[in-house]
């Protein structure tokens, strides 16, 4: 059979962007005291932290780019000690600033951490990705710009901040002095609290529902918008939830 021009021609486009990425992994490991602090700034790539026990942090870059001189040249910086390790992702300039990199030429980086389960997390922040974390018990503090931040088994200060994302956070504990803050624009909230919990809530959307019929709490309705204020229990902890459009929803686990 004769394969007309625009077919072959489709065949060598998939082909080529079949091959047009470039990969490399990069893995560190360091060993950290109780209570270590740690911060991340990506630009383009999801992040994943988990904790569990022991003393050590290991680092997982998945680096990704069009073409091998922009993987090259696109470098993972570590600055690290037993109390504190800071990762910063640093993408080469181009004549013209950041935007001169159009079309395939552009990379990103996902990264896994491994963590002791007692670190603080500083600021796990990303610009483009999707931000998760597991069974850190010290303050966690997170962002993005576009995409969802999805957090699990917090026992300490949380502060969560994305602008087009949803925001989940699920609760082994709140009470005490924990101050939770989350706020999105382009998204919806939504908390999972023990049925112990003890806090005081204020929630605000602009264009959205709230729910939190599983404590008993009810929102208002404004002139614009709804607005939530209560207590939990003996309303120890503070939680603060901010979201323009989007729902906000909290549940007993």
């Amino acid at each position: 059979m004769k394969t007309t021009g625009w077919i072959a021609a489709a065949v060598w486009s998939l082909s080529v962007a079949a091959v047009a990425d470039v990969k490399e992994t990069q893995e560190m490991v360091y060993t950290v005291n109780p209570g270590a602090r740690i911060s991340l700034e990506n630009i383009n790539g999801d992040i994943v932290v988990s904790g569990g026990s022991g003393k050590q942090v290991e680092i997982v870059a998945h680096k990704k780019a069009g073409k091998q001189e922009y993987l090259d040249e696109m470098k993972i910086v570590v600055d690290a000690d037993e109390d504190y390790i800071r990762i910063e992702t640093r993408h080469p300039e181009r004549e013209g600033g950041w935007f001169s990199w159009t079309g395939n030429t552009g990379g990103s980086v996902a990264y896994e951490l491994s963590v002791p389960a007692d670190v603080t997390l500083d600021t796990i922040e990303t610009i483009n990705g999707d931000v998760t974390i597991r069974t850190v018990s010290g303050t966690v503090k997170a962002a993005t710009v576009n995409g969802s931040l999805d957090i699990e088994n917090l026992v300490g200060d949380v502060s969560l901040e994305t602008v087009n994302g949803s925001i989940s956070a699920a609760f082994d504990a709140l009470t005490g002095s924990q101050r939770v803050d989350a706020e999105t624009v382009n998204g919806k909230i939504a908390l999972r609290l023990p049925e112990d919990a003890s806090a005081r809530v204020t929630a605000e959307t602009v264009n959205g529902s709230i729910d939190c019929d599983d404590f008993g709490l009810k929102p208002e309705k404004g002139f614009i918008g709804r607005d939530l204020a209560g207590e939990i229990g003996d309303g120890a902890a503070r939680i603060a939830l901010d979201t323009v459009n989007g729902s906000i929803r909290i549940n007993s686990k």
